[in-house]
């Protein structure tokens, strides 16, 4: 994972297994939303973001609920105020989702440049990095949803302390995740530091 000067904004240049992955995890966290979700998402993110119809407690899945926390300790404040304001979160979690899967998807120039992977991955037909542009409108979305991503991955595995790390680390069921977690964690770096550069140029 490289970062580059992009079109508008900045391109990263993910190694085709990073940008499959990528796609793969985002696509999954879209289905964990949709099956909490009781309505069909707005196309228009304005009224998707002022649905209403939530539930009144909390997801029984733990990265559900991680992702979608009590706003309030008192049980009976924390389920009135679920059920007005969990949709328009939810959607708004999957217009962010659905913006990173738009900006991974690439649009071959030359057909003898670019083939797709089995699982309907782009790719570089010579082996090099993916790019991936990324502007100052959409890397908001692309924060939300990688750290998104790390909270899910992080309450399915148990990673809520530091001293769970090194346990998780070295347990053969969890390693693969962990990895992961932590390449989620350099991207998410990546993307706030555009998020700070696109702030400095505003300023200047």
């Amino acid at each position: 994972m490289k970062l580059q000067p992009g079109d508008g904004g900045v391109e990263i240049l993910f190694a085709s297994e990073e940008a499959g992955v990528l796609k793969q995890l985002v696509h999954q966290l879209i289905m964990l939303l949709e099956s909490h979700s009781r309505t069909a998402l707005d196309p228009d993110p304005l009224f998707a973001s002022l649905e209403i119809g939530g539930s009144d407690t909390t997801p029984a899945d733990p990265a559900l609920a991680r992702l979608l926390p009590d706003a309030f300790a008192d049980a009976e404040d924390a389920a009135g105020y679920r059920r007005v304001t969990e949709q328009g979160l939810i959607n708004r979690k999957l217009q962010d989702a659905l913006q990173v899967i738009a900006d991974l998807t690439v649009t071959p120039l030359n057909a003898e440049e670019f083939s797709v992977d089995a699982g309907g991955d782009p790719e570089l037909g010579d082996g090099s990095p993916v790019p991936v542009n990324i502007t100052p409108d959409s890397f908001p979305a692309w924060a939300r949803t990688v750290t998104a991503l790390r909270l899910a991955m992080a309450a399915r595995i148990g990673l809520e302390r530091e001293e769970d790390y090194d346990r998780l680390i070295d347990a053969d069921a969890t390693r693969g995740t962990v990895l992961v977690y932590d390449w989620l964690a350099a991207l998410l770096e990546a993307v706030v530091a555009l998020g700070h550069a696109s702030d400095s140029v505003d300023e200047a």
